[in-house]
């Protein structure tokens, strides 16, 4: 099903991708007309890693078992695509693994998120100048540019997110349509978030190691 969605400013229509074919796996993903597989499943082709404030290499923080992407949560950084990005639409899921004795979600601090347009390391302590989507549970969706005073308009629906966000524990599916400094977010199908009018417009891809026990998969792309 396609709908369109106009982001603050109207200046472009942009196609929005349903979630339904995020079930797929990463092998199915690049067989799909305008899709590539981002992650391959099987090892980290066509990724980097900076983590901790000298940006050590990995060195089992980010493992890859039975096609998906795992992280351990320390030290805090982040791996990032080799490539550049400008125009595309990226799709994932993620899920936080759940502590043992977890009975209310809103009493769980467990971080993470990725990175669009990653630019200069450590313009922020480890994290890089870069759009955070955030990751964190209750603030799934809210956008962070990094540093704070990066120009960046920014809006975000918490409403829409809470209605659709499942428990901690089960796979959330992440989409983000980007169009140089414009971008749209939704989660499981609705639109959470947007960025617009922001001066970062082209960069890495990249998911973050904050603290929690994190997994990925099925990551594609699509470029425009």
């Amino acid at each position: 099903m396609r709908r369109y969605s106009c982001i603050a400013g109207g200046l472009f229509l942009v196609l929005m991708v349903t979630p339904t074919g995020m079930g797929i796996s990463s092998a199915e993903a690049s067989s799909q007309e305008g899709w590539v597989a981002l992650f391959n499943g099987k090892d980290f082709t066509g990724w980097k890693f900076h983590l901790g404030r000298e940006g050590a290499a990995n060195n089992g923080t980010f493992t890859v078992s039975e096609g998906i992407l795992i992280c351990s949560g320390k030290p805090a950084g982040y791996i990032y695509t080799e490539k550049s990005y400008r125009n595309y639409t990226l799709q994932f899921e993620f899920a936080f693994e759940r502590p043992e004795g977890l009975k209310d979600d809103a009493d769980f601090r467990g971080n993470s998120g990725c990175l669009i347009h990653i630019g200069e390391q450590n313009a922020l302590g480890i994290w890089p100048r870069s759009i955070e989507v955030q990751g964190a549970h209750r603030q799934l969706g809210l956008i962070l540019p990094i540093p704070r005073n990066l120009k960046c308009r920014h809006t975000l629906d918490g409403k829409a997110r809470d209605k659709v966000l499942k428990p901690v524990g089960q796979f959330n599916a992440m989409e983000i349509e980007v169009r140089g400094g414009e971008m749209v977010i939704s989660i499981n199908g609705a639109v959470v978030s947007t960025v617009s009018d922001c001066e970062l417009t082209e960069g890495p891809i990249g998911f973050q190691s904050e603290g929690a026990v994190t997994r990925w998969k099925n990551i594609r792309i699509r470029e425009q």
